[in-house]
């Protein structure tokens, strides 16, 4: 009787749960083994700002619990079980057992590696201290609730303007607390367009948040003193969001390549090791504009990492059609969203670009509620060819990202655009929508 595949699955949130879900829906036979180092799987980590807001159910992001994946799908879910190792030759994962405090050998015969990242800490005294917070992964937002239920903080001091704190802004003012917003750089969300910027700004400034540029943070003192080139900040709460590192230190001294510590991948997501696959917030993922890898981590990608990623464990084959950067975000009542390239991201990719930047209705003329959103184009001259998009406004238009990822993927011309059959009704969308008038603007320069 042939041996059963045996998997070994390193992380247990999208990406990884992804993977293991593949292998057992294709290979009913296989042992598939996830090593998780936290205490929970499956969850939505981007609803946990809002979970905050509302004082939700924790819980309620949890997708499937670990034993959900052992009776429903037969995947034996290890949690507080860490890889701290890999012998890639004989196929082994060293792994901590962080209840036991044992250490284990695990063999496998296809590995994939799903380990995510964490939240990176700048070097600053007092980080660690009590009432300093990071938001990453769902038992994160576990005791950061716990704490906000006990000692009920009215001012929340929040380090670093990036898509994590400019959410939590809106919910830390939802929960009552005074809010300041503490960036190094000289401004935010510097892969969008000025227009964008000055936008989400003023949406801050008309919420009662603060932000402060060109901040350098000395130290956080005990008691929640946050002292800066800027003047001390006095805090009941503080969370720290700079950024992400991957989780791949374990892979040390293998032949598993890396980019700035991140999993080189191919669009098999296949790595530099055999039998060994890799993808989410800890390895890169092919980009369709560029044609090369980049470093996006997004639940989006890594779930797409997982599916393909394990599918191809299975034997599929499946080759990855690659990203085209589309994220979308919340700030109180205005909308985010960007998808492709800036026109600075498209000129410093050789691209003689242009942008368009319109301002329209999203419902039809006299329709009860007439909201606006923006609109941004960037386009090649001479070809038209569409590069990117921006849309902010009232936070229900700015869907139309969607539209705009969908012509990326396609590699449609601004004349396409202007030719779409979009719909109309006067509760959804003007007889032209926003998209169709921006690409009118835009084919003049074309």
């Amino acid at each position: 009787m042939e041996k059963p595949l045996k998997v070994v699955v390193i992380g247990g949130d999208a990406a990884g749960m992804s993977a293991a879900s593949q292998v057992k829906r294709r290979i009913k036979s296989a042992e598939v083994i996830v090593l998780e180092k936290g205490v929970d799987v499956s969850y939505g980590a981007c609803g946990m700002p809002y979970n905050i807001g509302f004082k939700g159910d924790i819980d309620a992001l949890v997708v499937l619990t670990a034993e959900d994946f052992k009776k429903k799908r037969g995947i034996d879910v290890r949690l507080l079980n860490e890889a701290i190792g890999l012998d890639e030759k004989n196929k082994k994962v060293l792994v901590k057992n962080h209840s036991s405090n044992r250490e284990y050998e695990i063999s496998f015969d296809k590995l994939f590696i799903g380990s995510g990242a964490r939240s990176a800490l700048p070097p600053i005294e007092g980080v660690e201290n009590e009432g300093v917070f990071t938001l990453k992964v769902l038992d994160d937002a576990r005791k950061i609730k716990d704490f906000i239920d006990k000692k009920g903080p009215k001012k929340a001091v929040l380090i670093g303007a990036g898509f994590i704190n400019l959410e939590l802004a809106e919910n830390m003012k939802r929960l009552g607390m005074d809010v300041v917003i503490l960036e190094k750089l000289d401004d935010l969300l510097l892969n969008m367009e000025e227009e964008v910027r000055d936008a989400v700004k003023e949406e801050l400034k008309n919420n009662g948040v603060e932000i402060y540029f060109g901040v350098d943070i000395d130290s956080i003192e005990e008691g929640l003193v946050v002292k800066t080139n800027k003047g001390d900040f006095e805090a009941d709460f503080v969370n720290v969001s700079v950024g992400v590192k991957p989780n791949t230190e374990f892979l040390e001294g293998t032949s598993i390549q890396l980019n700035k510590g991140a999993i080189v991948v191919d669009r098999y997501f296949k790595t530099t090791a055999n039998d060994i696959y890799a993808g989410g917030d800890c390895a890169l993922i092919y980009h369709r504009l560029l044609n090369r890898n980049v470093y996006m981590p997004l639940g989006t990608n890594a779930n797409k990492a997982g599916r393909i990623g394990g599918a191809n464990i299975a034997g599929a084959e499946k080759q990855f059609a690659g990203i085209v950067g589309t994220i979308i975000f919340k700030v109180f009542e205005k909308g985010v969203a960007k998808t492709g390239l800036s026109l600075e991201e498209a000129i410093k990719e050789g691209y003689d670009a242009f942008k368009t930047v319109i301002t329209a209705p999203t419902t039809a003329h006299g329709y009860v509620h007439q909201g606006k959103v923006s609109v941004i184009l960037i386009a090649e001259i001479a070809t038209g060819k569409l590069l990117g998009s921006q849309i902010f406004g009232d936070f229900e238009g700015v869907w139309r990202v969607d539209v705009m990822a969908a012509a990326l993927y396609s590699n449609l011309t601004i004349k396409d655009i202007q030719g779409l059959d979009l719909a109309y009704s006067p509760p959804f969308a003007p007889v032209w929508d926003p998209i169709i008038v921006a690409a009118n603007q835009a084919i003049k320069q074309v």
